[in-house]
């Protein structure tokens, strides 16, 4: 739009300064043939004034209006020596009309006008005029009468004759002519501006898919998941180099694929390190196991020091937080993988409260508030994926919030357009988060501990399990912090909704 406006402007700049200049040109070719006129009407009546005289005198008794071959309207005035010795003027049907002393005196101004023009003019000749045409003197005056085109020379050598035509007529046809230039200016610029908008639209149409499929792309998320650019390539006719179009499609599919195959790469690496990560856990199971079997049978068996208990203790610890970590891991291989999840009715008010009341055995130095509907808040899921969900939100609170920090927890379910929704918020008044975190908070083994008080260990898997339990029940999982306050939601179709069937 912004370049058939300019086109339009430039359309109108170039249609204005044409019409200025035409109908300057025009209004100087209708003077000038009026100018022409009005000397041969003179010359005319010159030669109707020195007519039968032998020494061609001028008869100076003779009305210069009475010559053929005048126009109507006219005025004329005779001067000999600057006194007026015949002044004259008709109407528009060559009637005789008296002249007005105004217009007389003028008109007699303007042949005492001629004659120092012709003194200078035989001065400047050294009064050698034989050959040399005398001077005129043209000018445009408002008369009572109206507005005239007036001309005087000299008759004889003593008198001079001023002649005089209205302009009216001229003026008149000279304002239709730049009226009808005008409109004509105007219709020819909305003609072309309407031309010129269809045809930059037109022309323009094939860069807007292109700059459409551009956006499209910058708006892609490529940060994670199965990513495909495939789908917002450039359709082949325009993308063959040529023209400037063609050159830009080329150039954008160049760069999708180049894109696309870098996301293509990077999805094979990622499912590499998922199956390995998910091999490796799994392997890592039995060892745990057998470690964790063989301490305790040596605490049960043996007799230690209690150096040697507090050791043995360590390592029955920390094989408790390996078999955590390697289950957690696990979790994640099969969400990632879509495997089928065991369904049934989950009671999440239920799940909420046991987790509440865990989470204040473990934090009983943060205030716990709890909002629970008194009725069964249902969703279709796996109970413990769904109980581990929730027990993470908590954890994440407790762990990373200092002594004294209150969290609220609150489930909700609601209905907007027809479809059901369960919403739970784990809100707390900590910290918050710190904001280079927020974009990649659900990614896996991103940890908080530099945001804000840490006060257990974490693996940085706990979000990344919310999001996907979340993912896998057809819910979403999403954050908002600020210093203060931090709201962690999840919602997930209720029970019964069209959307309670988890991901394609």
């Amino acid at each position: 739009m912004r370049t058939a406006a300019g086109v339009v402007a430039l359309l109108a700049v170039v249609l204005s300064v044409f019409t200025v200049a035409s109908l300057a040109l025009t209004g100087k070719a209708v003077d000038t043939q009026l100018e022409e006129n009005l000397a041969q009407i003179w010359y005319r009546s010159y030669t109707y004034i020195t007519r039968g005289s032998s020494d061609e005198v001028p008869d100076f008794r003779r009305d210069p209006l009475d010559a053929s071959g005048t126009a109507a309207g006219m005025v004329a005035v005779v001067t000999v020596h600057g006194a007026v010795v015949q002044a004259s003027a008709e109407n528009d049907n060559w009637d005789e009309v008296e002249i007005s002393t105004g217009d007389v005196e003028a008109l007699a101004a303007l042949a005492e006008e001629a004659s120092r023009v012709q003194e200078e003019h035989e001065a400047r000749l050294g009064g050698r005029t034989d050959g040399v045409s005398d001077p005129r003197v043209n000018r445009i005056l408002d008369l009572d009468r109206g507005r005239f085109l007036l001309h005087a020379e000299s008759v004889g050598n003593d008198g001079f004759a001023v002649l005089g035509v209205p302009t009216a007529a001229i003026d008149k046809t000279k304002a239709n002519l730049a009226r009808v230039q005008v409109l004509g200016s105007l219709a020819a610029l909305v003609v072309a501006g309407l031309l010129g908008w269809w045809w930059i639209r037109r022309s323009l149409r094939p860069l807007g898919e292109v700059s459409q499929a551009a956006a499209h792309v910058a708006h892609v998320p490529m940060g994670s998941g199965e990513v495909s650019l495939a789908p917002y390539r450039v359709r082949r006719e325009l993308a063959e180099p040529g023209n400037e179009v063609g050159d830009v499609g080329f150039a954008l599919n160049q760069l999708i694929g180049s894109v696309n195959a870098a996301i293509e790469q990077r999805n094979r690496s990622e499912q590499r390190l998922r199956t390995f990560v998910a091999d490796a856990s799994h392997e890592l199971r039995t060892p745990l196991a057998a470690v964790r079997g063989y301490a305790e049978m040596i605490r049960l068996t043996e007799p230690l020091t209690d150096r040697g208990q507090d050791a043995l203790g360590r390592v029955l610890q920390q094989s408790d937080r390996m078999g955590s970590l390697v289950e957690d891991l696990l979790l994640l291989a099969r969400l990632d993988a879509g495997r089928e999840l065991r369904r049934g009715e989950v009671d999440l008010g239920e799940l909420v409260m046991d987790a509440v009341m865990d989470a204040t055995a473990a934090g009983p130095d943060h205030r716990w508030n709890v909002d629970v509907p008194g009725e069964p808040v249902t969703v279709l899921g796996d109970r413990q994926q769904l109980a581990q969900l929730v027990a993470n939100l908590l954890g994440n609170a407790r762990k990373h919030t200092p002594d004294g920090t209150t969290v609220l927890v609150r489930l909700q379910q609601e209905a907007p357009d027809g479809i059901g929704t369960v919403r739970l918020t784990v809100q707390d008044d900590g910290p918050g988060i710190d904001p280079h975190l927020m974009t990649g908070l659900f990614d896996r083994f991103v940890r908080g501990d530099t945001a804000r008080a840490t006060r257990e260990g974490s693996t940085g898997l706990g979000l990344s399990i919310v999001r996907s339990v979340a993912h896998a029940h057809g819910g979403e999982a999403t954050v908002e912090s600020e210093p203060g306050r931090t709201v962690f939601t999840v919602e997930l179709p209720a029970s019964g909704s069209s959307d309670g069937s988890g991901p394609e």
